[in-house]
């Protein structure tokens, strides 16, 4: 995807997260206290970080990293992200209690934790279990691979295996941050959740960034014969199509701008769209809404219950789609499975009726794991004329 120039990127608190164990790492074992830290993202980039403080106690080390949210207006910018680190020679149980093992998460020899000011889920539906830390798989990934990088560079006496990294991560600022999102409501209760889904925060001034992707389906346009593109609502869809044998090239990322994506599309001559993204902006798009921020229009539980309706699901079941307090919650109750197929179906045609049915679109809806809910009827047809094109 064609970046724009003017806005200036940012990391996640994952990545933050991730640079501190990093760094604590470097003082434990090496008493090596670095300002700053160079960390690969989970879509492969080298970024680095700044290290605010770095203090080493009797058996483990405090890091503090500076967030930085770049020209995003991010609420947590600016704060600081901080990690103890610890390494024990002995069994987890001598050290920490069942109770914070249960709201951690143990990984063969590593257990990553909350402190203050990291949240703890409270409803289905979310990346996290009910009862565990708000720390999304993304940053849990990074973290154990700057933990198996070190495992595996590491040439001093101590054997690593026979014993446990510990990881807490805590926010000083993270509950009076938290008032200012949606988490709460969302079920994230005491503090901000560990986030990303690659490392980085892309910024998302509206219209620098519809100009940005105005231009880069531009260019995709007037550099190739292509009379088709490939949306992704966002990373993970970029990812799906990467799984297909769909270069990342072939793929434009659109965050929630649907309508004047589809619109664009349309003006540039463009003959057919692939629409790939997570179930939460395609029912959106179901109900006829194209700009898919919940600030814009939020009838996510309302739509699918309403379709759910609509496709004979029973009364029961559509009482607890809209009593879910995700869309992810509420798929898991759909009794007939090929009900995302027909929203899919329904995802294509209101796009078709979106732009007076200038172009042929096709579309292909999975939950957050990445598992495939529903595509429409046309889908691989379409995904298999490209590839073979």
């Amino acid at each position: 995807m064609i970046a724009s120039e003017e806005l200036k990127k940012g990391f996640t608190t994952g990545s933050c997260a991730a640079a501190g164990v990093k760094a604590g790492l470097e003082a434990i074992f090496y008493n090596n206290y670095k300002k700053e830290i160079e960390l690969q993202s989970l879509n492969s980039h080298t970024i680095n970080l700044e290290i605010l403080s770095l203090k080493k106690m009797s058996n483990s080390v405090r890091v503090a990293v500076k967030k930085y949210s770049g020209d995003d207006p991010d609420v947590t910018n600016n704060i600081e992200i901080c990690v103890r680190v610890k390494f024990i020679p002995h069994e987890i149980e001598n050290e920490i209690g069942s109770k914070e093992l249960k709201k951690g998460f143990l990984d063969s020899n590593i257990f990553i934790t909350g402190g203050r000011g990291v949240g703890v889920t409270t409803k289905a539906g979310l990346q996290t279990p009910i009862g565990k830390f708000a720390i999304n798989p993304g940053p849990l990934q990074m973290i154990r691979g700057v933990i198996s990088d070190f495992k595996n560079s590491y040439d001093g006496d101590i054997d690593l295996e026979k014993g446990y990294f510990i990881i807490k991560i805590f926010v000083p600022q993270g509950i009076k941050k938290s008032k200012l999102t949606l988490n709460e409501k969302l079920g994230v209760i005491g503090g901000i959740s560990i986030l990303g889904s690659t490392g980085i925060v892309k910024p998302m001034s509206e219209e620098s960034l519809k100009s940005s992707l105005y231009t880069e389906l531009k260019v995709i346009r007037e550099s190739s014969n292509r009379d088709w593109v490939i949306f992704s609502f966002g990373n993970y869809g970029e990812r799906f199509c990467e799984s297909l044998g769909i270069g990342k090239e072939m793929v434009v990322v659109i965050s929630n701008y649907i309508g004047f994506m589809l619109e664009s599309a349309v003006k540039l001559g463009f003959k057919k769209v692939v629409l790939v993204g997570h179930i939460g902006k395609a029912i959106k798009i179901a109900g006829g809404i194209f700009h898919t921020h919940s600030k814009v229009a939020d009838a996510r539980l309302e739509i699918m219950g309403a379709n759910a309706f609509l496709y004979n699901e029973s009364s029961e079941t559509v009482k607890k789609i809209l009593h879910s307090n995700t869309v992810d919650e509420a798929s898991k109750y759909i009794e007939n499975r090929e009900f995302f197929n027909y929203i899919s179906e329904k995802v294509s045609k209101k796009s078709h009726e979106h732009i007076h049915n200038n172009l042929k679109c096709e579309t292909l809806i999975f939950d957050f794991t990445g598992e495939v809910l529903g595509h429409s009827k046309e889908f691989y047809t379409l995904i298999n004329e490209i590839l073979n094109n």
